[in-house]
């Protein structure tokens, strides 16, 4: 409804529960882009003060149908857009709206609608679905559902159709510039272009349509694990669209955090951004923090190549150890890879184009150095075939060879669970089992226990019963630790593999799907669990940003 209507924000809600509706909104006070710091506060007090008065109503009237909407207002202030998100989770609210962003759509300033998103998301809890007022364009869904928006609701399609205006996931055109079908929806197919030119009602219906196609592909990008993707190539379809993608950038951080450890799909390279991705700002930092070279007298860095990249440098490393006993390293295009976790997700399980962008290679570069000033090698070289080789006449020694396939059971261990993982599990008599087909290890057994199991799908372990109880020893609580309410302890003892978020929070290093160790409060050690995902796209739960795999 537009228009003026004299209603407090009592009788609003009140109303609302008398006709049966089963969302009802409060009247929120709305913070235009352009009000200071001091307007935004006092505007999210009001709103935070009505918020309270609607979660009174909702429990005077006792009606378990009716859903309460909080909004988050704060305009285009981060630290007030937090406030506000943070005081409504500690409300009997059911639903989260981040509001006061239709400005921002209707002038594409989608870098501080990322901002906004982002820092109202940072204040809410994970049990409320998150709903984005006025997100009705079909080019921004993809971009909105990572960040962790679950609903969208609109006027859009109607108010477009009725200035001639037709919107596609990549972006809005006015009939009257339509000559050739270029649409597959019923609308589209049953009018000509000149009948559409005519028809307000055929183009709301073509809106709705692509509006709701392009949600469907959100939908099964989530399923697929490949929300990423999606969002990349919608936001290169419009350059603010392309800035609001860059934004993510600056809150990778933020992101990791709910980035799951792996996907069973292969990751994209799809521009410049992919290379700035949660999952891949979590290689780069766990190789400063956890991992830990074989051998550092002698580097080689081999550049960008055909995956995976032990196998395809196999000659080369050869030849290079005949003369000294190297390290090998790829300074591939998202980061430096030690050869030995080449098949770790997601470096083997990932296209690259054989032309990289120049940005690309100058951040590889970046990386490169940034890992290389704190690894501690005394020498590193690039591979330049026999040129290198006759370089490192002058460093040559007795060869002192190395299992290469040890190396990758230690050194992913330590990335997955942390530096001295694989030295715990790997103390005493090792036997890898491998696969016969792909001469993969497919298991671990150590002292005649066995304690991993590598997936074939991400290259990663599943700890097994011997090797958490190894871990457990090895690493004081709370790393690596679930502990189990009591009321719950049974689930996972009837399902080892169960979800820990029927207990206790995982510790703070945790992600998605990682593996760790369970037990009940006051009791002993547990067994091996996964951790869960964050809560995904329910009916009755928030989405994590970024929440496209699992």
């Amino acid at each position: 409804m537009y228009g003026d209507v004299e209603v407090s924000n009592r009788e609003i809600v009140e109303f609302q529960s008398a006709i049966g509706s089963d969302l009802g909104t409060m009247l929120d006070v709305f913070s235009e882009p352009e009000h200071g710091t001091a307007r935004a506060a006092a505007d999210v007090d009001e709103t935070l003060r009505r918020a309270e008065e609607a979660a009174r109503v909702k429990s005077e009237r006792d009606d378990p149908g009716f859903a309460l909407v909080g909004a988050v207002q704060g305009g285009i202030h981060p630290e007030e857009r937090t406030r506000c998100a943070e005081g409504l989770s500690g409300l009997d609210i059911d639903v989260a709206a981040i509001g006061g962003v239709v400005p921002l759509l209707e002038t594409y300033r989608f870098r501080d609608l990322v901002r906004v998103i982002v820092a109202s998301k940072q204040g809410l809890s994970p049990r409320l679905p998150v709903h984005l007022f006025g997100a009705g364009h079909p080019m921004v869904f993809a971009l909105a559902a990572l960040l962790g928006c679950d609903l969208f609701d609109s006027a859009s399609y109607a108010k477009y159709a009725r200035a001639g205006r037709m919107m596609f996931a990549d972006g809005t055109r006015h009939v009257s510039d339509l000559e050739h079908h270029n649409c597959e929806c019923p609308a589209c197919s049953l009018h000509s272009p000149a009948e559409l030119r005519k028809d307000e009602r055929a183009i709301a219906e073509h809106n709705l349509y692509v509006s709701f196609g392009e949600i469907g592909r959100v939908r099964q990008a989530i399923k697929d694990g490949d929300l990423w993707e999606l969002a990349e190539r919608r936001c290169r379809a419009h350059p603010a669209l392309l800035d609001g993608l860059k934004e993510l950038r600056r809150h990778v951080q933020w992101l990791e955090r709910f980035e799951p450890v792996s996907r069973h799909t292969a990751m994209f390279y799809t521009g410049p951004e992919t290379v700035y991705r949660p999952i891949l700002f979590r290689f780069r930092n766990r190789l400063q923090e956890r991992y830990t070279p074989p051998r550092k007298r002698t580097l080689i860095m081999f550049p960008e190549g055909d995956r995976p990249y032990m196998t395809h440098r196999a000659p080369a490393m050869a030849k290079a150890e005949a003369v000294c006993n190297a390290h090998f390293l790829v300074k591939s295009a998202f980061g430096p890879v030690p050869i030995e976790l080449d098949e770790m997700y997601p470096m083997s399980q990932s296209l690259v184009p054989d032309q990289l962008d120049l940005e690309v290679m100058e951040a590889s570069e970046v990386f490169a150095r940034h890992f290389l000033a704190g690894a501690g090698y005394d020498f590193g070289i690039l591979w330049e075939g026999e040129k290198t080789l006759a370089d490192l006449e002058a460093r040559r020694e007795p060869p002192a060879p190395l299992d290469w396939v040890l190396e990758r059971v230690r050194s992913t261990a330590d990335m997955q669970f942390g530096r001295g993982a694989g030295a715990a599990l790997l103390s005493g008599s090792v036997r890898l089992v491998r696969s016969k087909k792909t001469g993969r290890v497919r298991n671990v057994l150590v002292d005649g226990r066995h304690v991993l199991s590598m997936r074939a799908h991400d290259g990663l372990f599943t700890l097994r019963l011997e090797g958490g109880k190894v871990l457990h020893r090895a690493f004081p609580a709370p790393a690596l630790r679930v502990v189990v309410e009591t009321d719950t302890a049974e689930f996972p003892r009837r399902r080892p593999g169960g979800p820990s978020r029927r207990g206790g929070p995982g510790p703070p290093q945790s992600r998605g799907d990682d593996r760790v160790r369970s037990r009940p409060r006051g009791e002993g050690p547990g067994g091996p669990t996964r951790v869960e995902p964050s809560p995904r796209r329910r009916g009755t739960r928030g989405s994590p940003p970024g929440c496209a795999g699992g």
